[in-house]
């Protein structure tokens, strides 16, 4: 007859060697595509950690239980789940179909990206010619136009152009998704490409009588990244900060000095509709766009996508703060200061 000490030391030994085994399929399957650094995947890892040592530690450390007949009925109700779970996740491939949902998830983003960058490249050369006529009909350089053709013709125009600026932030997209855009590392003055970027937003904020604010220093140290890029941020921040504040607002363009983290940060600050706190979560995501009571906006969801890829791609952080719906927002990023400007 087996002893009690036997069953204690090899039946915690078996069941820790169980819950071993569980836990290497649910690691390679389950937890590690979907992020070994989730809450979800810490909280599943520290479960089967205290599992299993705690039937090695059992096994190896403690005595045998008094009662050696419960002890030995303890470890059968504890063992019969993990053989459980094992056949039945080994007979119907449960541990390897969340595998297949990653490698599904992943091929699908892939289609969507090739058919994003397709359609528009399709999609622009048609595009140019219709705003190449517009803009002949425009000029009236095919005979004079009266007041109504004129205005019908300049609403296909803004129209053209608007959809020209959303096939290129998909193209852009397509090109950072799949690593074929470059960012430059650069030394520059921040100072004359935000002054720059004030001043070609200046007729727009007249027109929609909104005040655009200066709030930037003379002197700003010299910055790492790529000037075109950072130029473009800048446009997509100003450009949404505007379109989502009302007539009589303000949108204040800021930079300051952050030597803790030896880096420039930008700020576009505005008195807008602002942001719901479950808004500031998604706001960074392609295709998001901020839902208002009463009023439609247009756009495609893209320009603050792009921002956060840029910014990131350089190595800067971006983020929002927002106190909620009507409060304004305050977008910001940032730019690694030079070497040669922080020391």
């Amino acid at each position: 007859m087996i002893s009690a000490h036997a069953v204690h030391l090899w039946g915690n030994l078996f069941a820790g060697f169980l819950y071993t085994v569980i836990f290497f399929f649910v690691l390679k399957d389950m937890l590690a595509p979907a992020g070994l650094r989730t809450p979800f995947s810490i909280s599943i890892a520290l479960i089967f950690a205290l599992i299993i040592s705690g039937f090695f530690a059992g096994g190896l450390f403690a005595a045998p239980w008094a009662h050696s007949q419960l002890e030995t009925l303890c470890l059968v109700l504890a063992v019969l789940p993990g053989l459980f779970f094992l056949v039945l996740g080994w007979r119907n491939h449960f541990f390897f179909s969340f595998l297949e949902i990653k490698t599904s998830r992943d091929r699908f983003d892939k289609l969507k990206e090739e058919f994003l960058s397709v359609a528009s490249h399709e999609l622009r050369t048609p595009l140019s010619v219709i705003n190449g006529f517009a803009e002949i009909l425009v000029r009236e350089k095919l005979g004079p136009l009266n007041d109504e053709q004129k205005r019908r013709v300049r609403k296909i125009l803004m129209q053209g152009q608007r959809l020209n600026r959303i096939i290129d932030e998909l193209l852009d997209l397509s090109r950072i998704k799949r690593g074929k855009i470059e960012c430059r590392k650069d030394v520059f003055d921040l100072v004359p490409v935000l002054k720059a970027c004030l001043d070609d937003h200046l007729i727009v904020c007249e027109q929609q009588t909104l005040v655009l604010r200066d709030n930037i220093p003379d002197v700003l140290p010299d910055v790492v990244g790529d000037l075109e890029r950072v130029t473009q941020v800048v446009v997509n921040l100003l450009n949404n900060a505007i379109k989502y504040t009302d007539p009589g607002g303000e949108v204040t363009l800021s930079a300051s000095v952050d030597n803790e983290n030896h880096e420039v940060v930008i700020a576009v600050t505005d008195t807008g509709i602002g942001l719901e706190p479950r808004d500031k979560e998604n706001v960074f995501r392609e295709f998001f766009r901020v839902q208002h009571p009463g009023k439609k906006y247009s756009g495609s969801g893209l320009g603050l996508a792009i921002v956060k890829q840029l910014v990131e791609a350089q190595g800067g952080r971006v983020g929002v703060e927002s106190e909620g719906a009507g409060k304004g927002s305050c977008f910001f990023f940032t730019v690694p200061k030079s070497r040669e400007t922080s020391s």
